[in-house]
């Protein structure tokens, strides 16, 4: 006969898993990993000696006769004080198998209570001395199985059995399931909490699983053993945590199964009602509904919380919105640039500038706006979408290059070019030195020596720019001379007028 409700995440019947964050080296969640190691811990080494424990204190309860003294006490306990839970248990009290009927009896704290206390077999009674004896050695027997001194009893209020529970589990299957809820929450709950506050939030939930259990089952028989109180915690916290953003998950219901799209916190009612709805239907099952949905209110309390004080880390979990939305924009770009390859410009156009209004300014979005423009025949357009190419910044040398190639572009269309503010100028001249067009960022350089000597910076292009020729050379002298006649009070204008004196 079962003595703890197991508490298994999840059913067989309908399952609802959110699957929508990839693990990998930056996400990957430490603190669930330790959880997950101090469970199989405990489960592999500290719980590993309990079935012999319970088999010898078992054979010492027969060997010592305590059950035909026991098992007619208990009878007449259970006639005193009914349990509906176990209406169907005590009609076959008699035939009920020693070990069986050992653990029910030692489940029952209440009736341990009074038999302990000698209410139910006194001191006058001929069989107490040797009864009381036999039962203290069992009670020693009975005490080495790590679960009896660590689970959760309904007939105990123990700060120390409130955390220790959630650590134990009754067999592998039942390890193996918590684990995977665990990890699989874990990684999304730890991501959006910090490491810290997501320690702290699991232990609670438990805590709050636990204590919502025992108020719902206080005086019962029995306990509770498993993970899954603080992991619906997480269940719970995960639904507050990810709010009204759009997340992936997997279902089960029956026999069918998909991936669906659905708002995170639709899920709190969902995974509240469902533990509800089976704690109400499924009143004979060793499954702890009433600590899941313990658990559940606990983690959305305490990220509610989270939340209230702004410390949520917003990054992790405005993550896979931006994905969604990069995605988005990459979709439309692309279509975009399928209209613009069959030359359908003003399609193009309704597509590139919501991107470009909208969303982060994109290079490649403002070139296909230029190219709109270039093959509408558009001058002024033209010039705009040349203007807005401009003024993006250039973070490496194959962004500068496709710059290049679009101002090269509108040289063709207008020979004088387009001019630029200094600072503006400065910059494309520094990125065609970059990517090795020095002849175009000698052009630059002298034009804007012409119309703003002394500019910051130009003197230091200038000197890069002598670098990069032979020394000696007239192209060296022609530019250390731009330093000398454009920056003369620039630091680096005596060195090259003392470079140029020196070389003949």
């Amino acid at each position: 006969m079962p003595v703890f409700r197991h508490l298994v995440q999840g059913s067989f019947a309908v399952l609802v898993l959110p699957l929508h964050r990839p693990l990998n080296r930056a996400n990957f969640p430490f603190v669930t990993m330790a959880l997950v190691l101090v469970n199989a811990f405990v489960f592999l080494f500290l719980q590993s000696g309990d079935g012999v424990a319970l088999q010898r204190a078992a054979d010492y309860y027969g060997e010592a006769d305590l059950a035909q003294i026991e098992r007619p006490l208990y009878r007449d306990w259970r006639q005193a004080h009914p349990e509906p839970r176990l209406d169907a248990v005590m009609p076959h009290l008699d035939s009920l198998p020693a070990g069986q009927f050992v653990q029910l009896v030692q489940a029952d704290g209440k009736f341990l209570q009074a038999l302990n206390a000698d209410a139910l077999i006194g001191p006058q009674d001929p069989r107490h001395a040797d009864w009381k004896q036999h039962r203290a050695e069992f009670e020693q027997l009975w005490q080495r199985q790590f679960d009896e001194r660590h689970a959760l009893r309904y007939t105990e209020f123990s700060p120390l059995r409130l955390i220790s529970w959630m650590f134990l589990h009754h067999d592998f299957g039942h390890l193996f399931g918590n684990m995977l809820f665990l990890v699989v929450l874990g990684l999304l709950v730890e991501g959006g909490l910090g490491a810290g506050l997501f320690l702290a939030l699991y232990l609670l939930a438990g805590i709050g699983a636990g204590l919502v259990s025992l108020a719902y089952r206080w005086g019962d028989v029995g306990g509770m053993v498993g993970a899954s109180g603080a992991i619906a915690g997480l269940m719970g916290a995960y639904c507050v945590l990810w709010g009204m953003r759009k997340v992936r998950v997997f279902w089960w219901a029956f026999v069918a199964f998909g991936y669906s799209r659905i708002t995170a916190l639709w899920l709190l009612p969902f995974w509240l009602g469902w533990e509800l709805l089976s704690l109400m239907t499924s009143r004979g099952s060793n499954v702890g509904f009433d600590a899941h949905a313990g658990g559940i209110v606990s983690g959305a309390l305490l990220a509610l919380g989270v939340r209230a004080l702004g410390w949520e880390q917003h990054e992790f979990l405005d993550a896979d919105e931006k994905a969604d939305r990069a995605k988005a924009q990459d979709d439309a770009l692309e279509r975009a640039l399928q209209h613009l390859g069959r030359l359908e410009t003003r399609q193009a156009v309704a597509l590139l500038e919501p991107l470009d209004r909208d969303g982060t300014p994109s290079l490649d979005v403002r070139i296909a706006l230029y190219r709109c423009a270039r093959y509408a025949n558009q001058p002024a357009a033209l010039r705009t979408a040349l203007t807005r190419v401009i003024e993006l910044p250039l973070p490496d040398a194959a962004a500068a290059r496709k710059v290049k190639q679009i101002v090269d572009d509108y040289r063709k269309v207008d020979a004088d070019g387009l001019a630029l503010p200094p600072a503006q100028q400065l910059q494309l001249a520094r990125a065609w030195l970059r990517i090795g067009a020095d002849a175009d960022a000698e052009h630059l350089a002298r034009d804007l020596g012409a119309r703003a000597a002394d500019l910051p910076g130009l003197a230091e292009l200038c000197w890069q720019l002598a670098q990069r020729a032979r020394e000696g050379s007239p192209q060296w002298r022609a530019r250390l001379q731009l330093i000398a006649s454009h920056c003369p009070r620039s630091e680096l204008a005596s060195k090259a007028a003392f470079l140029l004196a020196q070389t003949p």
